[in-house]
């Protein structure tokens, strides 16, 4: 009787890797190997599956339909074995090296960055703000590949793969400098459309901030200028007789620096929720959020 050859479990671990980073270099960075040795692990493990597992796109690689379904299948067991093996499942903030990644914009990091860094400040653990992609997909992939650990936003979809909680809510206002020739105190709801507006298109939803928080269907904003941010939005203000929408927190923690005054808005708006997201099976960030 033919015994049967014992596999390494090492081609799994690159092959997840792979999975992961969406490359052979990168792969190769995060274990400490070469790159022909990932190469060599990828076409062993491929004649253990026995069906082509990446393809080429250009200078990148795509995993094919079977390495998708066999990182969904194998990645969170495997991740638990090496976190219990390794000594993880305990995860205790206060010796963890590890680093984390935060997905949100700058308006939520500038109102978390301060009050994270007092938490963290004794602690070896990292954690570093970025960006999100434009696109919702691109988010909760990042989330799905580990290459994320979380997200703060609005109006991610719905999605079984992830937990989520309310974080936060924001109330939107009306800004404008405090040498506006014709507004001072309040602004009427006559005032608010007679004037000239700076916005700021929420590109993830291809959609301005008013559009986002009003609950009325509002007539056309003469358009002062188109900004991609909400601190541009505010220094553009600052300098015009244009008026902009921003969140309140984050408009009060810049009126004084450009001299702005704050108006609650003419018309009807909601609150946006701002959410966690994260992965099921990744829950350590959340012992630094408490």
């Amino acid at each position: 009787m033919t015994q049967q050859k014992q596999f390494d479990i090492n081609l799994l671990r690159v092959f997840l890797a792979v999975c992961r980073t969406g490359s052979y270099t990168l792969a190769a960075e995060e274990l400490d190997l070469t790159q022909p040795s990932v190469s060599n692990a990828i076409t062993r493990f491929k004649s253990v599956v026995g069906e082509e597992l990446f393809v080429r796109a250009g200078r990148n690689i795509k995993p094919t339909a079977m390495a998708n379904y066999l990182f969904e299948q194998l990645n969170d067991s495997f991740c638990n074995i090496e976190r219990t093996i390794n000594g993880l499942e305990g995860f205790d903030p206060k010796t963890s090296e590890r680093q984390f990644v935060i997905l949100t914009n700058d308006v939520i990091a500038h109102r978390l960055q301060n009050q994270l860094d007092a938490v963290i400040k004794e602690l070896p653990v990292e954690v570093i703000f970025r960006e999100p992609p434009d696109l919702d997909c691109e988010i909760l992939e990042l989330l799905t590949l580990e290459q994320a650990d979380l997200v703060i936003d609005i109006g991610l979809p719905e999605d079984n793969r992830f937990e989520r909680e309310l974080l936060m809510q924001e109330h939107a206002v009306c800004v404008a400098s405090k040498d506006h020739p014709r507004l001072s105190g309040s602004v009427s709801r006559e005032q608010y459309f007679a004037e000239r507006h700076v916005v700021v298109t929420l590109r993830r939803f291809n959609r301005t901030a008013v559009e986002m928080v009003s609950e009325e269907v509002l007539p056309n904003r003469k358009v002062h200028s188109s900004k991609s941010s909400m601190l541009s939005l505010l220094s553009a203000v600052s300098t015009s007789d244009a008026i902009g929408v921003a969140t309140k927190s984050y408009s009060s923690d810049f009126a004084s620096m450009f001299n702005l005054q704050i108006f609650p808005l003419p018309f009807n708006t909601k609150l946006l929720d701002i959410e966690l997201v994260w992965k099921k099976s990744i829950t350590e960030i959340l012992h630094i959020f408490g």
